[in-house]
């Protein structure tokens, strides 16, 4: 937890679990003036966001930076962060992550009802440093592929990232865009290129449909002609697919 200090004044942004456990978030600058150690995962975080999600690569396969969402969602200070300080470690640790990932998505969608408008922008990064990088692919990946589901169904995506990630980009199927410093967990909104994860068949069949439909029910009336015909077709096959498992 960060207590404010007399260098700088913010709105708390607070979570906090029936268990006890706490998220703090704050914007980057807001990050910056708390006065960390350089060190600080927090601080490495902001700066792997600001220089390589926010920033182009020649290993993406397309031009524009690694996450064309980024840039503008610091800017507006939409895109906030906090540690996380978990009790349990390793395989005992994704109970607590889960429980604290369940929190974020219903804290992120009840501030929008009260504010009555939805900030395209806004996300949440939660950062948890006392996951170390060889237990990351054992308390990350699984909590995200068990909450995902949840997080689609209210127009939402859950990103894990982790030192060790393996999951390739699309289009170069080298480059690994979900590597971290440090392993974290990020909130967003669904966009209309999210079709792309949505139809990955590495999702059984019956996962696919529903992501789909959500997908098309969210942001249905906004795609385009090429996205609607893309995600329709991906659902024909999923649910295809999902009567002969």
């Amino acid at each position: 937890m960060y207590t404010e200090t007399e260098t700088f004044r913010r709105s708390s942004d607070f979570v906090v679990t029936e268990s006890g456990l706490m998220a703090d978030f704050v914007t980057a600058d807001e990050a910056r003036a708390l006065g960390l150690d350089d060190g600080h995962e927090l601080l490495g975080i902001v700066d792997w966001c600001e220089n390589f999600l926010g920033k182009p690569s020649g290993l993406v396969g397309r031009s524009g930076n690694v996450c064309p969402f980024v840039p503008e969602a610091l800017m507006r200070g939409s895109l906030k962060f906090a540690t996380v300080a978990l009790n349990k470690r390793g395989l005992e640790a994704v109970t607590e992550i889960e429980e604290m990932i369940d929190a974020c998505r219903e804290h992120f969608l009840s501030g929008e009802r009260v504010a009555g408008k939805m900030d395209i922008f806004g996300s949440m990064v939660l950062i948890f440093p006392g996951v170390t990088s060889e237990e990351a692919p054992l308390a990350i990946d699984p909590s995200q592929r068990k909450l995902k589901p949840s997080f689609v169904r209210e127009g939402l995506m859950l990103g894990e990232f982790h030192p060790f990630s393996s999951t390739p980009g699309l289009r170069n199927r080298c480059f690994r865009p979900l590597r971290s410093p440090v392993p974290l967990l990020a909130i967003r909104h669904m966009v209309e290129s999210d079709v792309d994860f949505l139809m990955a068949p590495n999702d059984p069949a019956a996962t696919r449909v529903k992501s789909l439909r959500a997908y098309l029910k969210f942001l249905g009336p906004s795609l385009s002609v090429a996205s609607q015909i893309k995600a329709r077709e991906a659902l024909r096959l999923a649910e295809a697919q999902a009567l002969e498992e």
